[in-house]
């Protein structure tokens, strides 16, 4: 009603008042003297001049009141501490007082919601504030995309020594674990804590440098996505769309589950299989490789020290269970001919597996003096007999244990190791002061083949296999 706000008192210093508060209290002290003299005079005192000429000008100061009460700011308490004033003013000026007050509270309210929606509209990010889990090489081979625990996806261009944000992907509302970049307008695609997967613009031409991108499409999957694979062998625009293999965790009720699904062009994802039966799967992939030859397959790996073959069919059957590791295998890579499959393990290992043939010998063991989390291979790579390349391994203790274990001096640093004698040929120096959590080859790069590194440290790398900085996210 047109007085409700006699209810909303909060006590205000005097010298916390506004201008027009200080004058209506001036004015009403003047009102309450005229009141007053007023009274005397109905009780048959006689007035003088000047007390007369006050009392002549009361209808004059009600006015000049009723004009201050409309221009008080929309919290005051003046009107509701002084009611034998407010009762003195026409009625059209305390429906005035109120209708503005009401446009006020409006204007405020509005200017509120307009501040919420300007601190969560996202903003272009120069670099990760949080830690950076995976990392994705362009079609164009000229850029990188990672994704962090800040919520983001970044495009960055190697075009020069300092590696720069081209494009800020935001769309996650919580961390993003999850990426890998194909062709197209919903080529890049990203996961993470809050069970979406994300499409985006992958075609780093249309990408315009400074800006700010929304997903092309989105695709509920549930859990928390913790891995995602395009599958090589499909070409761009194949009419059945292509495939997308992911890993999730589990989530309150939704059980980790292991997915592939058919992507189309336009970004519309159709289940093709899903493994979420605890006895066949156990737990979550920490990562994902498509393995080609007479049948398509996948390679997941496991906390239990488990590599899982699968047939990557609308069956989703598992091939195989193979025991390399006494502690989590964190990251797969697969030579360039697909013939064999190397793990890196918390137990301080990478193992390297002939996956040409049903046995699926070890045929080497790299062993390490910390936990690795990562692992990538020159493009020449092969280990066994007749063997060639290199792999490079990276990890380090996660800050829970650095309290009670003695960190080596080059904890994080990334070391290139003979395919054959898995004797050190290279090491980064100073590269980062975290965890690394994945490598990438990157043959194409520099003169003779490089890698990006992305850490807990928030920071992306690319070094050359001797082990030379060849580009930084920091100068």
């Amino acid at each position: 009603g047109a007085m409700s706000w006699r209810a909303e008192s909060t006590f205000k210093a005097s010298s916390k008042l506004a201008d027009e508060e200080k004058d209506f209290l001036k004015l009403a002290k003047k009102l309450r003297e005229v009141l007053k003299l007023e009274e005397q005079a109905a009780g048959g005192k006689a007035l003088e001049g000047l007390q007369q000429e006050k009392v002549a000008a009361k209808d004059k100061m009600i006015k000049e009141v009723a004009a201050l009460a409309v221009k008080l700011p929309a919290e005051t308490e003046v009107l509701q501490k002084n009611p034998d004033i407010t009762d003195l003013l026409p009625d059209g000026a305390l429906k005035d007082i109120e209708r503005r007050r009401q446009r006020d509270a409006h204007q405020r309210e509005r200017r509120q919601e307009q501040e919420v929606q300007k601190r969560e509209r996202p903003e272009f990010q120069p670099q990760h504030s949080k830690p950076i889990v995976e990392v994705a090489l362009s079609a164009d081979g000229g850029h990188l995309y990672t994704c962090s625990k800040d919520k983001y996806v970044l495009c960055w261009t190697m075009k020069d020594k300092h590696l720069q944000v081209v494009a800020t992907f935001a769309g996650h509302k919580g961390a993003v674990f999850a990426l890998d970049v194909a062709t197209g307008p919903c080529g890049a695609a990203s996961g993470g804590a809050d069970g979406e997967v994300h499409f985006w613009q992958a075609d780093t031409e249309k990408l315009k440098t400074g800006s700010i991108m929304s997903p092309a499409a989105s695709l509920d999957h549930g859990g928390i996505v913790r891995v995602l694979r395009w599958c090589p062998f499909d070409p761009p625009g194949a009419s059945g769309g292509r495939r997308l293999a992911s890993a999730s965790e589990k989530l309150v009720a939704r059980p980790p589950a292991l997915c592939i699904w058919s992507v189309s062009e336009r970004g519309r994802a159709e289940l093709i299989v899903k493994v979420d039966d605890a006895k066949v799967l156990p737990g979550k992939a920490n990562d994902i490789r498509w393995g080609g030859g007479g049948k398509v397959k996948l390679f997941t790996c496991h906390d239990n020290g488990y590599v899982g073959v699968w047939a990557a069919d609308s069956s989703g059957a598992l091939l195989k269970t193979i025991k390399l590791h006494s502690a989590p295998v964190m990251s797969l890579a697969l030579s360039a001919d697909g013939a064999q499959i190397v793990t890196a393990s918390h137990d301080h290992s990478c193992a390297v597996v002939d996956v040409s043939t049903r046995e699926t010998p070890t045929l080497q063991v790299f062993k390490a003096n910390r936990p690795l989390n990562a692992v990538c291979l020159t493009a020449d790579f092969r280990a066994g007999p007749d063997a060639v390349g290199a792999a490079v391994m990276a990890g380090g203790m996660n800050e829970r244990d650095v309290t009670t274990h003695k960190t080596l001096e080059d904890e994080f640093e990334s070391k290139v190791r003979d395919a054959g004698t898995g004797e050190e040929q290279a090491t980064t120096v100073r590269s980062h002061f975290g965890p690394v959590h994945r490598l990438l080859p990157l043959p194409k790069v520099g003169r003779h083949g490089a890698f990006a590194s992305v850490s807990e440290d928030g920071y992306l790398k690319v070094h050359g296999f001797d082990g030379r900085l060849l580009h930084s996210d920091v100068i």
